[in-house]
């Protein structure tokens, strides 16, 4: 089968490998899509301490199952449509047992820790095989685990209907996040960016575009807000600028979510926080009924218009350059 192979420290070599052989507990999926994520590109450079050489990565993935080891006891078959939820907890560590299999210390994750879906093939546990809707396609499945990562953002941020939001930076999480705060009931959603073609995606989706190059941050939410600020703020640019800004565009007792990887220490002015006794919470993927839930309100047609590049897995390694061009790529999806 063909596979991109993360060899070293931004080199990608397309190769020909073996399809793996299943375990009985593990079920063989046929890729159609796997999209290109922030934590992959964070990966391909080197940032990632868990890699380990040669890996191939990828983990929002969709395909259809091709076989089923003797041993699952989960009710698929062969035939099925289906997305993977890419994190494996172990089920016995303090986090598993009070309910937070998603911070698992020992969690294995698809395209880091073992290989994952830039592949003709991918193997799965059985326990992590999700199926989709017949009327979802299979471009907008492979997006099913990045949106779940917008839905566990909101739950975590508390949001509640009506609730004034602000994010910092409208990439593909960012733009995750929005879909999901829509659908949660946010009363106003505002997005702050400074590429041109995103902020003309923002805008095409219905939500407010702050162009961050042309106005002052802070003036803008005041206006948008009544002079108060924004109950909730999502950091999802992950650079030093945004996360300074985040405290200061929040109301008293605001709230303000992290949903940016940083490769640069943020900045975070404490005595803001301090003052206007704000809350400051992380946000990491997601958990099994959040993934659920992202299946089930797939905002399918909004998904679809995030889409900026399908590229066959033979052009695979032009999209992670693309992907680091917030000028003219969104979603980029590799086909199999």
């Amino acid at each position: 089968m063909k596979a991109l192979l993360l060899t070293d420290k931004k080199k990608l070599e397309l190769s020909e490998c073996e399809i793996p052989k299943i375990n009985d507990d593990e079920v063989l999926i046929k890729v159609k899509y796997t999209g290109i994520c922030g934590s992959d590109i964070h990966t391909y450079h080197g940032q990632n301490p868990n890699i380990r050489y040669p890996r191939i990565m990828g983990h929002e993935t969709s395909g259809e199952i091709v076989e089923i080891g003797h041993g699952s006891t989960s009710n698929i078959q062969v035939g099925d449509r289906v997305t993977v939820f890419p994190l494996h907890a172990c089920g016995q560590c303090i986090l598993c047992k009070k309910g937070s299999e998603h911070l698992c210390r020992n969690r294995t994750f698809a395209g880091m820790t073992k290989d994952g879906a830039f592949a003709e093939y991918v193997k799965v546990h059985h326990s992590l095989v999700y199926k989709i809707e017949d009327q979802t396609p299979f471009d907008v499945a492979a997006m099913i685990e990045p949106y779940a990562v917008g839905v566990h953002a909101i739950n975590r941020s508390n949001l509640t209907m009506g609730d004034k939001v602000v994010i910092l930076g409208g990439g593909p999480i960012g733009l995750m996040i929005a879909l999901a705060a829509k659908q949660a009931g946010a009363g106003l959603i505002a997005i702050s960016e400074v590429s041109d073609y995103r902020l003309k995606k923002i805008r095409e989706l219905g939500f407010i575009a702050i162009d961050g190059r042309e106005t002052d941050l802070k003036e803008e939410v005041l206006n948008l807000t009544e002079g108060i600020g924004a109950d909730i703020v999502f950091e999802a640019a992950g650079v030093p600028i945004t996360s300074e800004q985040m405290t200061k565009v929040l109301r008293p007792e605001g709230t303000a979510v992290i949903a940016g990887l940083y490769s640069q220490f943020p900045r975070v002015d404490s005595n803001d926080v301090n003052f206007r006794e704000l809350t400051i919470k992380g946000t990491t993927v997601y958990t099994r009924e959040e993934f659920k839930y992202a299946i089930q309100s797939l905002p399918i047609e909004q998904l679809k218009a995030l889409i900026s590049h399908r590229l066959r897995i033979e052009h695979a390694a032009e999209g992670f350059q693309l992907s680091e061009s917030a000028s003219e790529s969104m979603k980029i999806l590799v086909s199999l």
